[in-house]
């Protein structure tokens, strides 16, 4: 595949609703600059750590043992409904948001996502590895930028997610958490 082919099925798949996405939306609370970066640098490191080691070594690992990517969507099942059980209840009075880089890191290093983009799109460019991976952050820093942008224009200024939208976050989260885990259990 091109690169710009690449690119193209990078970015589709990063879009998506998400675990990840998810709680980047969630995190946009009181978002400054620095905390931008320092969110989008979380997600770009953390898809680094996996799809680099999946795309180079885990591959026929994973291919010849099925049950191991399995096990890894349990682990991200958990962690999933255990951030959405966290995020329920509001902050304690005048605290920030709970949801910040170690969250959102440990969250996408976990996410399947990863997987699918190192087992089949990075093996799959021409280009060479370099340029796929300079492609693909740029298209890991261009989501997570809308999906930071989305969650702040639902939450504003405030230090805080309203309950409302604290709620259906972690309902999604939570739907997101049994979908992975009936994956893993029924392949």
């Amino acid at each position: 595949m091109n690169l710009p082919t690449f690119a193209i099925a990078v970015f589709s798949l990063l879009i998506l609703p998400g675990p990840t996405n998810a709680v980047l939306a969630m995190a946009s609370t009181a978002l400054t600059v620095r905390r931008f970066l320092s969110l989008i640098a979380a997600v770009v490191l953390a898809y680094l750590a996996t799809i680099g080691p999946v795309s180079s070594i885990a591959a026929p690992l994973l291919n010849d043992h099925p049950g191991i990517a399995s096990i890894i969507k349990l682990i991200s099942a958990i962690w999933v409904l255990y951030l959405a059980i966290k995020l329920w209840a509001p902050a304690p009075a005048g605290g920030r948001n709970r949801l910040g880089s170690v969250q959102l890191f440990i969250t996408t290093l976990l996410n399947p996502k990863a997987i699918i983009i190192g087992l089949t799109l990075v093996p799959a460019v021409e280009a060479g590895i370099s340029a796929a991976m300079v492609a693909f952050v740029c298209c890991v820093t261009v989501a997570s930028a809308i999906w930071l942008g989305l969650g702040s224009l639902l939450v504003g200024r405030r230090a805080q997610v309203p309950a409302l939208a604290r709620h259906c976050g972690c309902a999604v989260l939570v739907a997101f958490s049994v979908t992975l885990a009936i994956s893993a259990l029924w392949t």
